[in-house]
């Protein structure tokens, strides 16, 4: 074995499309291993160059006895458990795969919306019962000239945008970071608050990061200011959405429904949700589809060959001040 070769360390198990890519290469070496142990992370990443990371979290520990590491790179877009300021003290790229599941968590997010709206979780029971009596008291409805709020218009907010309005929503959208005539280009129209026209949506999607200015960010006065009979979805993170506030205006009718892939704190084994039928969950696995793993797995690679050969694409770095 060539000691010029650099070690990649794959924590969690990823597609083959990634893996493919690395045995590519015959200037790195590849190590796999599947644990969360954060001990046991730091013992196989002292000799890496490179860290591709799906879930395990990569702490300061970790990096700090990594003294070879040139890049860590996310299976996905969301990097809650990596420690991105002990990267940047050491230089180092944090990176994502944004092309990798935007598609995926857009199509789960309409497909709440789908399900609430035709209830099928109410009518495929009814069905399996041989109940079609009761067809007649289940009142589905149409998207159709209803009006979505989707705050975070990044790449998952605006293939929602898409999607709604091929089925002949109405789309509001809020994102500080993008100007109104992009958002206008979109179909959408643009709102400086979100909360200004909370009174005028029969649906609110979420698709920001979690952070201090997100967290909470729909609580009790949002989920109250809500056309009643509203839904609220949240394929993002959790904590965006207040639980507590969630769980009782679904309780009170006031919002009658809910589509949530993610919970504030994961994985959410007991929960008052699970004794509300109008509240549908999946287990974060909104951007876990076939073509999302793939995707994810490849670019997650791409990303850390690429700091490898001095090619990288600075949009896919979180901290871009290290490019500097």
């Amino acid at each position: 074995m060539s000691t010029n070769k650099k070690k990649v360390l794959i924590v969690g198990p990823i597609h083959d499309h990634g893996m493919d890519l690395l045995a590519s290469r015959d200037d790195v070496t590849v190590e796999v291993i599947d644990t969360l142990d954060p001990e046991v992370i730091k013992r196989h990443a002292a000799d890496a160059h490179g860290i591709g990371v799906r879930v395990a979290k990569i702490n300061r520990t970790v990096i700090d006895n990594a003294p070879h590491l040139q890049v860590v790179s996310r299976h996905g877009v969301g990097y809650d458990s990596v420690d991105v300021d002990t990267l940047t003290e050491r230089g180092i790229p944090l990176c994502i795969a944004p092309r990798s599941n935007a598609p995926s968590v857009a199509e789960q997010a309409m497909m709440f919306m789908l399900v609430h709206a035709k209830k099928m979780h109410v009518l495929d029971p009814m069905v399996r019962a041989g109940d079609w009596n009761r067809r007649s008291e289940v009142e589905a409805f149409d998207l159709a000239g209803r009006t979505l709020l989707i705050i975070g218009l990044g790449r998952i907010g605006s293939r929602l945008a898409k999607r709604a309005l091929a089925f002949d929503m109405t789309v509001y959208g809020c994102d500080p970071y993008i100007d109104e005539a992009t958002i206008r280009a979109m179909g959408i129209e643009p709102v400086a608050d979100f909360r200004s026209v909370l009174g005028k949506c029969h649906v609110v999607s979420v698709h920001v990061p979690r952070n201090p200015e997100t967290i909470g960010l729909i609580g009790a006065a949002e989920l109250d200011a809500l056309t009643p009979g509203a839904l609220v979805v949240n394929c993002a993170r959790g904590g965006i959405i207040d639980e507590p506030a969630l769980l009782a205006a679904v309780r009170s009718g006031h919002v009658v429904g809910a589509g949530l892939d993610v919970f504030d704190e994961e994985p959410a084994l007991e929960h008052p949700f699970f004794a509300e039928p109008n509240i549908l969950m999946t287990p974060h696995s909104a951007g876990m589809s076939l073509e999302a793993r793939q995707r994810s797995s490849y670019q997650t690679v791409e990303n850390i060959l690429a700091v490898f050969d001095g090619t990288l694409d600075p949009d896919v770095v979180v901290n871009k001040e290290v490019l500097s």
